[in-house]
């Protein structure tokens, strides 16, 4: 036992004291706090303000009525963040364009004599195209000034037009027990990170054990090594020893982003709590005896980007101990079988040939990850996360939609009860090749 906490130490300490490592652990960290934070900056920037000349060719758009008096609903209405302008033609706007550096855009409404409603207008810009929002704003506008003038020559009123276009279905996708809007693209992008994020690191360290094998046996240092310490110690140490190096890693990643998530939230206070009270009213209505006020004043609250409300409503006291039991779990499986594999090997070629069929279970739940997000509860899904071979990626792509606790339990049972035996079969083989160098492996005992 002694020896094989030797092997640990050296395979720990190794690759702890590498600049690579605490490059990748710092790195890693900012990426997810860049992920997290991005969003949310968007969501609370202010746009820029933008001013945009209108140049109407129809009269229809211009403000005036028959009797040349100004009318607010056939006027395009200036915001906080953009303005709207009027030219009497478009050689005038251009002008006006050259001259002033704040007009940003020109939206020529052209008309046709052959047309009764203009059917055609064109935003020109000059050099930087203007925002999605003003060009969505432009449209808006457009389309409720039209809008406004048939209903006028029809004599429709404006309250029997909102009967109309406001009578619609609004589908929502809830919780049944908890009420909780299902936030399926949050979740989506919270398992396919997931999932992507253990298949990483279960292949860089379970790489990372067999490239050791491989430098040892292909440099003799491993006839040297077993005089003293039986293949088993040996290769148990080096997987046992880089586990905890991904353990050490991961645990600084959590912690690291834990800090960075904390500050983020603080940073933006106001808006996390108003998603978490939210959240909170809406659990409440489904429970209690006034729910129709309760649902009331949780719509009635402030609109929040749905990232934001997505993220509040995943359960990570949940998903941070599962991620820790398939990650090692899942990494003790595969550093076995890549020991093995290591051993079998003599070179860079070799392993690769060998290796390959470790990775197709993995690397084919990669590819069945489309069919997992848009059925996460289908029978594909349901059987890729059970199988142990690729189980650590598959559950943890469904563990943020929610997952039955027996199907977890299964899960977690048949990736236990199949370490021991491939750790068995690895050790026969890293036993009877990793002196071969050279030549096949015989798994025979010798009589």
């Amino acid at each position: 036992m002694s020896k094989t906490l030797l092997v640990i130490g050296r395979e720990y300490l190794t690759r702890v004291r590498k600049p690579s490592f605490w490059l990748l652990t710092v790195l890693v960290p900012v990426l997810f706090a860049a992920l997290y934070a991005i969003p949310i900056y968007l969501a609370l920037k202010p746009a820029e303000r933008s001013v945009v000349l209108v140049a109407d060719e129809s009269g229809l758009f211009g403000g005036l009525d028959r009797d040349d008096t100004l009318r607010s609903d056939s006027r395009f209405s200036s915001t906080d963040n953009i303005e709207y302008r009027y030219a009497a033609t478009l050689e005038y706007a251009k002008r006006q364009m050259d001259a002033d550096e704040d007009i940003g855009a020109i939206l020529y409404v052209r008309s046709r004599a052959s047309e009764a409603i203009p059917t055609d207008a064109c935003l020109y810009y000059k050099s930087d195209l203007p925002p999605q929002q003003v060009r969505y704003d432009v449209d808006r506008q457009l389309q409720r000034i039209l809008r406004n003038r048939l209903l006028q020559a029809h004599g429709i009123s404006d309250d029997e037009y909102a009967l109309i276009s406001n009578t619609k279905i609004n589908l929502r996708t809830e919780d049944l027990t908890t009420g909780r809007e299902a936030f399926l693209e949050v979740k989506s992008g919270l398992g396919l990170v997931l999932s992507i994020l253990i298949y990483f690191v279960i292949f860089m360290f379970g790489a990372q054990v067999m490239r050791g094998v491989v430098e040892e046996k292909s440099s003799r240092i491993v006839e040297v090594i077993v005089c003293s310490v039986r293949p088993f110690q040996l290769m148990m140490g080096k997987v046992v020893g880089i586990a905890l190096v991904g353990l050490t890693q991961f645990l600084l990643w959590v912690a690291l982003t834990g800090v960075a998530l904390v500050g983020i939230q603080a940073a933006n206070g106001d808006l996390f709590s108003a998603a978490a009270q939210k959240h909170d009213l809406t659990e409440l209505a489904t429970k209690g005896t006034d729910a129709t006020l309760q649902m009331q004043q949780a719509d009635q609250m402030a609109a929040l980007p749905s990232i934001v409300e997505g993220i509040a409503s995943i359960d990570f006291g949940l998903i941070v101990p599962l991620f820790l039991f398939f990650f090692i779990f899942g990494y003790l499986l595969y550093a076995t079988l890549f020991a093995a594999a290591g051993a079998m090997s003599d070179n860079d070629t070799d392993t690769q040939i060998v290796s390959m069929p470790l990775t197709i279970p993995l690397l084919a739940t990669l590819l069945c990850m489309p069919a997992m997000v848009d059925a996460p509860s289908g029978v594909l899904s349901q059987v890729l996360s059970i199988i142990p071979f690729t189980s650590p990626v598959a559950m943890m792509l469904r563990i943020p939609f929610g997952v039955p606790t027996g199907q977890v339990v299964l899960s977690m049972a048949l990736l236990l009860v199949s370490i021991p035996v491939f750790t068995w079969l690895s050790a026969r083989i890293y036993r009877s090749s990793i002196l071969r160098y050279g030549l096949l492996a015989n798994w025979r005992k010798k009589k």
